[in-house]
Order: C-alpha cells, then structure tokens, then sequence
C-alpha cells in the first residue's frame, strides 16, 4: 500500500509540476513589428499603422495594423457590402485590386454571408488586416494605398 501511495503521490506531484508550468508558460512575444507609417482612422482613438509591404512571386501582400488607443472596446467595421475594392494600391498611374481566387474569393480576411466584416478591439489591442495584390512591375519602388478606414498611405517603399 505505500508503494501506491507513494506512485500516487509522485504522479500527483508530478502532474502539479507540469500544469504549473504550462500555466506559468507565456508565449514568447513576437517582435513588435515598427509601422512604416501610421494614420488616424475615421473611428477616434483607432490608430492605422501599415506594417508590409512586400512583393514577391509577382503578389504583393501589404499587412495594416489597426491599434486601439481608447480607455475603451472599439467595434471597427473593415468590410461593408463587399467593398474589398475600397482597399487598392496605385503605382504609376495604374490601379491594383484585391486578387481573387478560382472561385472569386478575395486573398483576404473574409467577411460574413452579409458581407460585413468588423472587429471588435480590446482597450489596446490590435487586429492585423492583410491583403494579397498583383504586384507592380519591379521597377516600381514605392506604392501609394488607399482604405476606406483611412487617409491614403503615400510613397509607401515596397519590400523586395
């Protein structure tokens, strides 16, 4: 009976150790990525910061960041009535929508069956919108990207 007792016991002890560690394990914090550049959004106290731009394989992916500087939960709405082609680029007097698959699907975060996509911002938190485009040629340096959220980015470089 003691030998149960004491395999009981190791078991246990054994079993608190490994919860206690997963429960102390916090996530290593990824980087903070720094914004090429930040504007105010139409919602107050919600920052925009456009943190890529890269282009690659012919698809440039261009990753907006939107931070809530409130005291307060922000709801942002980011997609209404489908618009995807409210979030463009333009490089040289040319216009780049957002690509679509096979099946008509934009290379974004999709939005709901009615065609709204919102999120709802924590005080301080952050939600990360990203976009797939056909990239400009590679002579082209810098883009310029409009969003219905936000002023236009300007002379935004492209990462190659």
């Amino acid at each position: 009976m003691t030998a149960t007792m004491s395999r009981r016991t190791l078991s246990f002890v054994m079993l608190l150790g490994f919860l206690a560690g997963v429960l102390n394990a916090r996530p290593t914090a990824a980087q903070a990525v720094n914004p090429i550049q930040s504007q105010d959004t139409n919602t107050a106290g919600i920052i925009a910061e456009l943190i890529e731009c890269k282009r690659e394989d012919g698809v440039m992916t261009i990753k907006l960041r939107l931070r809530n500087t409130t005291d307060k939960e922000e709801k942002v709405t980011l997609i209404s009535g489908l618009n995807y082609d409210a979030y463009y680029v333009t490089a040289e007097n040319k216009k780049y929508l957002v690509l679509r698959d096979s099946e008509k699907k934009t290379l974004t975060p999709q939005a709901s069956g009615s065609g709204i996509l919102w999120v709802t911002l924590a005080k301080g938190g952050t939600y990360v919108w990203w976009a797939k485009y056909p990239a400009p040629p590679a002579s082209v340096k810098k883009v310029s990207y409009y969003t219905p959220l936000t002023p236009p980015f300007d002379n935004v470089p492209i990462k190659d």
